[in-house]
């Protein structure tokens, strides 16, 4: 009878816990927009703004490689679809490369110096806000679904994290990823100014691969985070 009691306790509490979660996720997401809210912001808000935009990788450094694509190639061109769309919305866009580069330098830490230029790059910029693209990879093709990595310590780097993360959600349908905090990424941790890091998708997914070889569907990505910087300059920052 004891056993069975303090069964009942213990199930009691975890109902409890359970429920005080729910509240805590439901508070923390209260403020954030949905995907609906994001896919309707409009572009006009852009119009002034200078945005940094970061395509990962580059040179020397490919990135991930699977299924005959590389990483380095494919945020290249996200990243250049991503800027004419935000020019032709009236902002002005500073990229830390804008073809097949690098800024590594000769022996130990080269990766760490290429990484170093870029912040000093977005750091003097002049921009609101930046956006590093990139690919994801991790061995086994199930994994797939964009997502976004903020810096915690500015608020507005989690605003920015949640929206664009929010404006991805269909990236591929079905896609339920969560915005990620990481203090570890040096272009996040390093930069002065709110930014995030889009993972736009896994190339160790053969499927979702083909889709961000898919000129359409980089077109259709570079406008879902013009349309999340649009909302966030709208909604998240005064002017």
């Amino acid at each position: 009878m004891w056993l069975v009691s303090l069964r009942r306790r213990s199930l009691g509490v975890a109902a409890v816990i359970g429920v005080a979660a729910a509240v805590a996720v439901n508070l923390l997401t209260a403020n954030f927009p949905g995907p609906e809210e994001v896919g309707d912001a409009d572009l006009a808000a852009l119009a002034g703004r200078v945005v940094a935009i970061d395509p990962g990788h580059g040179g020397v450094d490919s990135g991930a490689k699977y299924h005959g694509l590389v990483e380095k190639e494919l945020t290249l061109a996200i990243s250049l679809r991503l800027a004419e769309t935000l020019r032709q919305n009236g902002a002005t866009v500073v990229l830390t490369r804008e073809a097949d580069i690098d800024y590594y330098t000769r022996g130990k830490g080269g990766k760490r110096s290429d990484l170093c230029r870029r912040v000093e790059m977005i750091n003097s910029s002049g921009a609101a806000v930046f956006v590093s693209i990139h690919t994801n990879a991790i061995r086994g093709g199930r994994w797939s679904g964009a997502e976004v990595y903020y810096c915690p310590g500015k608020d507005e780097n989690k605003m920015l994290a949640e929206t664009m993360q929010q404006a991805l959600k269909n990236f591929p349908p079905g896609n339920k990823r969560q915005a990620k905090e990481d203090s570890r990424i040096l272009v996040l941790k390093d930069t002065t100014i709110p930014g995030v890091l889009v993972e736009t998708g896994f190339l160790s997914n053969p499927g979702e691969a083909a889709l961000l070889a898919d000129p359409a569907y980089q077109q259709k990505l570079a406008g879902q985070i013009a349309r999340a910087l649009a909302y966030h300059f709208s909604h998240n920052v005064a002017r």
